[in-house]
C-alpha cells in the first residue's frame, strides 16, 4: 500500500511539472497570426479598425469584390454579382489608392476605408476596414488628400447625372484615425470659408487637388437654388482662405508635373515606358508616393500633349517608395525596377474578363494591392482589388534582387 502512495505521488509530481511547463511556453509564444505591432518590430500599436482577415499570399492573387457589406473573397472577377452599371459618382469602387506609413489606404465610394497593413510574415498582410455606417451612402468620395498627416477624403453630392436627394454632407471632410473604428469628420478651413455671396444659395466643395505648382486648387458649387453656379479657388495652405481663380486656371492646375521633380528611381523608369510599353502617345501617370501629399499626375518622357486637362490620355498608375518604382497598365502590363538595377523588367497582372480594367496599385513590402472595375461607358458595375506577391520583383533591404 505504502509503496503505491509513492507510486501516485511520483506521478502527481511529474504531470504537474509537465502542466506548468506548458503554461511557461505558451505565455512565452505569440499568436500565429496577429501579433502586437512592437512584437512585429514595427513602431505603431495595432490600430482600432476592425480586421477582417490575415491574407497570406502568394504568386496566386487573392481576389475581394466591393459590396454594401464589405470586400468579399472571390475566386476571380469573373466570378463577380452582377451589379447593374450606375454612373460613377454612385457606384461602389476605389477611388483612390495612397501608401501611409506602413499602410496601404483604399478609399471606396459610398462606403469609408479599406486598409492593408503589414504582418509577422512578410509575405502576409492584416486587411482592415474603416466603414462610415451608411453615412457616405448618397456622397461621391472622390478627392483624396491628406489633412494634419492623415488620410482625409471630401464628399459631396454629384448632380451631373442626377438630382441630390440627401442634404449637404456636414462635415464634407473625413479623416482615418487609427485611434477609432470608424471615418472622423473633420473641418478644413479654406473649404468653409466661403468667400463668395451667401445670397446665391448654399455652396459645396465638389473637388481638391494638388497642382503641380505646389497650390492646393478646389472648385465650389452653388446646390439647391436655380443659379447653379460653380467658383474656383487656390491656396497655398489648407488652413487658409483661398483666392478666387479664372476657369482656364482651374483647367491647367490639373496638367501633370514633370518628370525631372520625382525620386531618381521613379524618373528613370518614367522616362522608359513609352519604349517599352510600345505606347504612340506619351501618356500622363498617376503616381502614389510616399510624401502624405496623396497620389500625383506626372508626365511619362519628354512631353505633353498640348491639349489641357488629362481627361483623354491613358493613364498608367504607379507607386513608388525611395528604393523601387512600378507601374501598371489598364490592361494589366506594368513595368519595374529598383535603385540597384540598370534596367526596367515587364510583368503582367492576370488577364482580366472583356470590359474590366485596373484602375490603380500600390505596394505593401513586396505585396501588391490592385484595384479593378467593370467600366461601360460613365458607369460601373462589379469593382474590386487584388492582393498578391508578385514574382521577380525584389526591393534592396527587403528580399534579394
Amino acid at each position: 500500500m505504502r509503496r503505491d502512495r509513492i507510486l501516485f505521488f511520483f506521478l502527481f509530481l511529474i504531470i504537474l511539472m509537465m502542466l506548468f511547463s506548458n503554461i511557461a511556453c505558451a505565455a512565452k509564444e505569440s499568436p500565429p497570426d496577429l501579433v502586437s505591432g512592437e512584437d512585429a518590430g514595427f513602431s505603431y500599436a495595432w490600430p482600432a479598425w476592425p480586421a477582417l482577415a490575415l491574407l497570406k499570399t502568394g504568386e496566386n492573387p487573392i481576389w475581394f469584390e466591393l459590396g454594401p457589406a464589405g470586400p468579399a473573397q472571390i475566386e476571380s472577377p469573373d466570378a463577380a454579382s452582377l451589379v447593374p452599371y450606375l454612373p460613377w459618382p454612385y457606384a461602389r469602387f476605389v477611388t483612390e489608392m495612397a501608401a501611409w506609413d506602413d499602410l496601404v489606404v483604399m478609399v471606396i465610394n459610398q462606403d469609408g476605408f479599406l486598409v492593408l497593413g503589414p504582418a509577422t510574415d512578410t509575405a502576409a498582410a492584416v486587411l482592415y476596414r474603416a466603414d462610415s455606417g451608411g453615412s457616405w451612402e448618397y456622397c461621391t468620395a472622390e478627392s483624396f488628400f491628406f489633412w494634419e498627416g492623415k488620410p482625409a477624403v471630401l464628399l459631396y453630392r454629384n448632380d451631373f447625372f442626377n438630382e441630390p436627394v440627401a442634404p449637404s454632407p456636414s462635415p464634407q471632410v473625413y479623416t482615418l484615425e487609427r485611434t477609432g473604428p470608424f471615418p472622423v469628420g473633420v473641418s478644413v478651413p479654406a473649404l468653409e470659408y466661403g468667400p463668395l455671396d451667401s445670397s446665391w444659395g448654399p455652396w459645396e466643395a465638389e473637388v481638391l487637388h494638388l497642382g503641380p505648382d505646389g497650390f492646393w486648387y478646389f472648385r465650389l458649387k452653388e446646390k439647391g437654388r436655380s443659379q447653379n453656379q460653380t467658383a474656383f479657388f487656390r491656396t497655398g495652405d489648407l488652413a487658409e482662405a483661398g483666392e478666387r481663380i479664372s476657369v482656364a486656371e482651374w483647367r491647367n492646375s490639373d496638367r501633370p508635373g514633370n518628370s525631372e521633380n520625382v525620386s531618381p528611381v521613379l524618373a528613370f523608369l518614367l522616362g522608359r515606358v513609352q519604349a517599352e510599353l510600345n505606347l504612340e502617345n506619351v501618356p500622363a501617370v498617376r503616381v502614389i508616393l510616399p510624401d502624405s501629399l496623396g497620389p500625383r499626375l506626372f508626365t511619362a518622357g519628354s512631353a505633353f500633349p498640348n491639349a489641357a486637362g488629362s481627361e483623354n490620355l491613358v493613364l498608367l498608375y504607379a507607386c513608388c517608395t525611395d528604393k523601387l518604382a512600378l507601374a501598371i497598365l489598364p490592361d494589366g502590363r506594368g513595368l519595374w525596377t529598383n535603385e540597384t538595377r540598370q534596367d526596367v523588367r515587364a510583368f503582367s497582372l492576370p488577364a482580366l474578363p472583356e470590359g474590366f480594367v485596373y484602375t490603380g496599385v500600390s505596394l505593401l513590402g513586396t505585396v501588391l494591392a490592385v484595384s479593378w472595375e467593370e467600366q461601360q461607358e460613365a458607369g460601373i458595375g462589379a469593382a474590386g482589388f487584388l492582393v498578391m506577391r508578385m514574382p521577380g520583383i525584389s526591393i534592396p533591404g527587403i528580399n534579394k534582387p
